[in-house]
């Protein structure tokens, strides 16, 4: 069987470069509802995954945490942001007294990382009430919701207030470009001591990488970890691997995650 070709390794197509608005501007719980009718296709599909995952995260740092339903294909299979795998299961090794998660989205890493944390304060920002609430329901399917904190949507001020001075706090960022100014050392002092794993979002706002280099080069470490492309490998065998030989093309694009082009995270230490 020869491999599917993948998406990925192509030039931007325009579902990638129109997903980040259409993850801006309908909450993640209209986007699941919308799905069987915008890839009608994927239905049974879906389906199956779910039925063989139990509804339950398949592979990867976050395997066996419960997700709401339809969830985003690459975070029920467990590949979501597989390059951040090795950062994150190094990350929850060590003793975090709190970790914040900016840009919450549908409480995959709030969630995920408070499984691996045990006793850890969680704080999680998301702009929309609907994301909010799916992020409640994934919390307390998993027994998190006695160490939660829910917020709106973050700003220099409210995150500074969150993050105190700082010390033994993970803080996870992904705003969609305005990480630049929650990255504002001078407004956010606390950033000094924090331990930050930052999306940047160069293909929405130009620049962004730089800046948060910028403001926290001199006092961090830096690595930049990028994106790379994704293959029928990165799918979880032994979720299906019926759908594997029947399906091989649905099942790349299964581990899409259709972005925009090409972006890096950045893990921030201090020095």
């Amino acid at each position: 069987m020869t491999d599917a070709p993948d998406p990925a390794s192509q030039a931007p197509t325009l579902r990638g470069t129109l997903r980040p608005l259409y993850r801006a501007l309908l909450g993640e719980g209209m986007r699941a509802r919308l799905r069987p009718l915008t890839y009608p296709a994927d239905t049974a599909f879906r389906a199956a995954l779910w039925r063989g995952a139990q509804g339950a995260v398949a592979a990867g740092p976050f395997t066996g945490l419960k997700l709401a339903p339809r969830p985003f294909l690459p975070h029920l299979l467990g590949t979501y942001e597989r390059e951040l795998h090795p950062t994150i299961d190094a990350l929850c090794t060590r003793k975090w007294k709190r970790v914040i998660n900016i840009g919450g989205g549908n409480g995959f890493y709030i969630a995920g990382l408070g499984r691996r944390i045990p006793g850890a304060e969680l704080i999680v920002f998301e702009l929309t009430a609907e994301a909010r609430a799916v992020i409640a329901a994934t919390m307390t399917r998993n027994g998190l919701q006695d160490r939660m904190t829910i917020l709106g949507a973050a700003d220099q001020s409210n995150f500074a207030a969150a993050l105190g001075d700082g010390e033994d706090t993970l803080v996870v960022i992904d705003v969609e470009g305005l990480e630049i100014e929650l990255t504002d050392l001078t407004r956010i002092p606390g950033l000094r001591r924090a331990t930050l794993l930052v999306e940047t979002h160069d293909v929405i706002r130009p620049g962004c990488r730089d800046a948060v280099v910028a403001h926290l080069g001199a006092t961090h470490a830096v690595n930049a970890i990028p994106t790379q492309a994704r293959t029928l490998a990165d799918f979880p065998r032994e979720l299906s691997p019926w759908l594997m030989r029947l399906a091989p093309s649905r099942c790349v694009e299964a581990v899409q995650e259709w972005r925009g082009g090409p972006q890096e995270w950045l893990l921030l230490e201090p020095r």
